[in-house]
């Protein structure tokens, strides 16, 4: 049984892998801004009480990620997997009327997040014999593929978590943590939109199955769904 700490698991993709990671038998500890608003979570905590923990958890704020992994301590020994999932994107913005206050979010949310997670866990995932670290990001955030206009802010923002999950690579190499960048499919979720081809479903399952593969000499690769190599 593992030991997978994912954020975001309230809906969309973090809740289909929730959901998929506890039908093959793992624990799993689940994040949400606002937890008692989450009802899915809690049909899924319903159906595996013992191997469910909700925690609420806004990764841009790092007072509450240092509180949540001191309180790891008396649920669990170690972290597996920690796969940081929790994203915004904003539609509809143009170099005319963009916000600042859009690209500050989406980098505090995209970027900054996931690295203070990984920071604060760190020591957790130490403590794991096999463990791994499963960036969400997109292929919008590849420089080589960018071919449209607008979502300035979320593209931005997954091209600086590619950077930072890339040099996090390499100083987590030795301590034998890989680190994965994993584009999840263009799926249908609030985010995604009803026109995906995708499925949440199909996209957690396709992850998890990347996930099982992955070891050390993969850290730092930019992966899609379906174990595909995605350029930078």
């Amino acid at each position: 049984m593992r030991h997978v700490f994912i954020t975001g698991a309230n809906r969309g993709i973090g809740l289909a892998l929730t959901r998929h990671l506890l039908e093959q038998g793992e624990h799993v500890i689940a994040t949400a801004r606002r937890p008692e608003q989450a009802r899915s979570l809690h049909e899924l905590q319903a159906r595996f009480p013992n191997q469910l923990v909700i925690l609420p958890l806004d990764v841009t704020d790092e007072e509450q990620i240092q509180v949540v992994a001191r309180s790891l301590e008396a649920i669990t020994s170690h972290i597996d997997w920690l796969i940081n999932n929790a994203g915004v994107l904003y539609e509809g913005e143009s170099i005319r009327t963009l916000p600042a206050s859009n690209l500050l979010h989406s980098f505090q949310v995209n970027a900054i997040g996931p690295m203070m997670v990984v920071k604060h866990l760190l020591p957790m995932l130490e403590r794991s014999s096999s463990p791994l670290i499963c960036q969400m990001t997109s292929m919008m955030g590849s420089i080589t593929l960018a071919a449209g206009d607008r979502h300035y802010s979320y593209r931005g923002s997954k091209a600086a978590l590619n950077m930072l999950s890339r040099v996090l690579s390499f100083e987590l190499k030795p301590l034998g943590i890989p680190v994965i960048l994993m584009h999840p499919g263009w799926v249908r979720t609030d985010m995604g939109g009803p026109a995906a081809p995708l499925s949440p479903e199909e996209s957690a399952a396709g992850i998890v199955r990347v996930l099982r593969h992955v070891t050390l000499e993969d850290s730092g690769r930019f992966l899609t769904w379906e174990g595909r190599e995605l350029p930078w």
